[in-house]
């Protein structure tokens, strides 16, 4: 049965396209053909990650927006390293969207997400944020 991939694995991948379509913003039908064929096993979760793909290119805005509503006096969007970036819209967009994704779930996998794939201080940084957002 290893055919699938767990939810874990699944936001993996999406923060992976999110990361590269705010890198890049190519074409996302390219980005979701590419996954698959790098790991055909994404498949069994593409409608999910497809879901908070789109999602957080369609609330884009509204994300910074929330992103920079929860940084420390002085901070700005810019000054976020584009891994962490990208794995707090994709955090944001779960609690504020995504129903069956606990709260503390969508936290809790954003600051594994930055302890794997950003600087060792970006998980703390990740967890106050998203702390700020969901006091809101």
């Amino acid at each position: 049965m290893g055919k699938r991939i767990s939810r874990s694995e699944a936001r993996q991948e999406a923060f992976k396209l999110i990361f590269e379509l705010n890198q890049h913003m190519e074409e996302t039908d390219f980005l979701f053909e590419n996954l698959s064929f790098e790991n055909p096993k994404a498949v069994s979760a593409m409608p999910y990650i497809r879901e908070v793909v789109m999602g957080v290119l369609e609330h884009y805005d509204e994300l910074l927006g929330i992103i920079s509503a929860n940084l420390a006096e002085g901070w700005k969007v810019e000054r976020i390293s584009k891994a962490s970036r990208a794995i707090l819209m994709l955090a944001i967009y779960e609690i504020k969207y995504v129903e069956d994704v606990p709260q503390k779930v969508a936290v809790n996998e954003a600051v594994e997400l930055a302890k794997t794939f950003d600087e060792p201080q970006s998980a703390s940084f990740v967890n106050g944020v998203l702390a700020g957002v969901l006091k809101e």
